[in-house]
């Protein structure tokens, strides 16, 4: 696992150990960061904007951003695994500074933004035996509902849901997010979501 592309470059990424968490395979991972960047018409890299990393395991989407060109990147996860490895890759690579850590729950969080002007990018890539469940009531519906008050995001953010391409992901979802585009990648799928001015 390494960074793709930006001031990072090449560098290697730790994964955590075990199957709690998926890292995402470097040709995926080459082909979503094209996807945004042209979405947001900055072919190869990414705006100076505030990224929040859910879910992030080992935080290889993070950092990819940070890579790429975006100010900072909270990232958050309960793991102690997950959280370990990402303090390290955050220490080896040097992006203390870019870089807010928070273990918690993802829908117990209450995240705040750098500067107060709200995240323009959101990873949300929860366990895929969570994006199987199809009840309205099910705990990922119930944990974007409570991240909608407590996660502020600018006017224009963009959202990725990374999950099993056998879901039948929401073309809405809690926090006026929808869904612009969905690409899938052999068993998996990246859906895109947007705030009504994206």
């Amino acid at each position: 696992m390494r960074v793709i592309a930006g001031t990072l470059r090449g560098r290697q990424l730790q994964t955590p150990a075990g199957l709690d968490t998926r890292p995402i395979l470097d040709r995926v991972k080459a082909s979503l960061f094209d996807w945004l960047g042209s979405r947001l018409a900055m072919p190869g890299q990414l705006p100076s904007i505030n990224v929040c990393d859910l879910f992030c395991g080992g935080g290889t989407h993070g950092i990819e951003a940070i890579s790429r060109g975006t100010a900072h990147c909270t990232f958050v996860d309960q793991g102690k695994p997950a959280i370990e490895c990402l303090r390290k890759n955050i220490e080896t690579l040097g992006i203390d500074r870019q870089s807010t850590v928070v273990q918690r729950a993802v829908g117990s969080a209450s995240l705040r933004s750098p500067g107060g002007d709200g995240f323009g990018l959101v990873f949300f890539d929860p366990p895929y035996v969570l994006s199987r469940q199809t009840d309205p009531q099910s705990m990922i519906l119930r944990t974007l509902d409570a991240l909608a008050d407590t996660m502020p995001v600018t006017d224009d953010a963009l959202l990725t849901w990374r999950s099993g391409s056998e879901a039948d992901l929401p073309d809405s979802l809690p926090g006026n997010w929808s869904r612009i585009d969905t690409r899938t990648w052999n068993r998996m799928t990246i859906a895109l979501y947007g705030q009504p001015n994206a």
